[in-house]
């Protein structure tokens, strides 16, 4: 079932809308918990910006069904706007503007988004639920733009996330300073899921396979340093809500398994 709120966001000094998938049966169970970036795109197609979200919940179901494993799903909407989703999601300086618009893009918005999602957003859920209350059995999922969010903020904060789902990650956009981060804020206790789809493409301005080269860049630096990392390449993947979708029990199996057991 799904529950929503709003909350007020004190540093980002707005309202976010959060939409929670409950588990059917609650009584006397502590959850594990994985958020959603681009919240609207978690759970259902009728909220979903495109007309198709990843289907989340199912995901989630399946997880409870087949492996036994229940978990709270906490999806976060975005600001809605493309300029907002940019702000929020780009914590470090665009170098490549594919529009003009992008060119007025504020990373303070992303820090305050950050700073309210650990401060605000994290402990609003842990009170309400019944959940785990440390990063162990927290993972967050963040697909396209929102992916480097989700690695940013499990890179970040401290005891924040265990586990990353970093869907189509376009580290290309700030690829020096994206890694100098890396580099001076790696952790090997973080675990890192990847995927990527081969005929991603992004703007114009952009080469067609740089989704693939960028998610094999990160994959590579991340086994380098140690780090408990899964790749997964879809052939046939492009850059939408539905393939990603295909993929969130694989995320979830990462979580849950050190080794894949379904087909």
């Amino acid at each position: 079932m799904l529950e929503y709120y709003k909350l007020y966001l004190p540093k980002s000094k707005r309202e976010v809308k959060i939409e929670v998938s409950v588990p059917r049966f609650r009584n006397g169970i502590t959850f594990d918990t994985i958020y959603f970036l681009d919240g609207q795109n978690a759970f259902k197609d009728s909220h979903a910006s495109f007309g198709r979200s990843i289907r989340a919940a199912k995901a989630l179901g399946l997880a409870a069904k087949e492996m036994e494993k229940r978990i709270l799903g906490v999806a976060i909407y975005n600001s809605e706007t493309e300029l907002g989703r940019i702000n929020e999601y780009s914590p470090f300086k665009i170098k490549k503007c594919a529009f003009e618009e992008w060119k007025k893009q504020d990373i303070k918005v992303c820090k305050n988004f950050c700073e309210d999602f650990i401060h605000t957003i994290i402990p609003f859920i842990e009170k309400k639920y019944n959940t785990y209350k440390s990063f162990e059995h927290r993972a967050i999922y963040g697909s396209s733009l929102a992916a480097i969010t989700a690695i940013y903020l499990a890179y970040n904060y401290k005891d924040s996330f265990k586990y990353v789902g970093s869907f189509s990650t376009p580290s290309f956009l700030y690829e020096e300073e994206y890694y100098k981060f890396l580099t001076n804020n790696k952790k090997e206790d973080v675990e890192v899921f990847l995927y990527v789809g081969k005929q991603e493409q992004s703007d114009d301005i952009y080469d067609k396979t740089i989704y693939y080269d960028s998610s094999m860049k990160l994959y590579h630096w991340l086994k380098e340093n140690k780090i408990r990392t899964r790749l997964v390449i879809d052939p046939s993947g492009v850059h939408n809500e539905e393939t990603w979708g295909n993929h969130i029990l694989d995320f979830i199996n990462f979580i849950c398994f050190d080794d894949i057991f379904y087909k």
